[in-house]
């Protein structure tokens, strides 16, 4: 579930429909700056994959299993 939210007088409160949600289950949402940075280290990662593909081979097929 995707939502975005504003802090008002001491309570989040949905910019929009909030389609899934339960009541009572605690949701954590996060700002954009957060997403931000929670995401920032998975394309780095994406990016330097290539530079791993050497690993890829048939002699140590069997650490793909570790």
């Amino acid at each position: 579930m995707s939502i975005t939210a504003t802090w008002s007088e001491g309570v989040f409160k949905p910019t929009g429909e909030v389609k899934g949600a339960v009541p009572g289950k605690a949701y954590r949402v996060f700002s954009d700056e957060e997403i931000l940075e929670l995401t920032e280290g998975v394309q780095w990662l994406r990016a330097a994959e290539p530079s791993f593909e050497f690993w890829n081979n048939d002699d140590d097929a069997i650490y793909d299993q570790l």
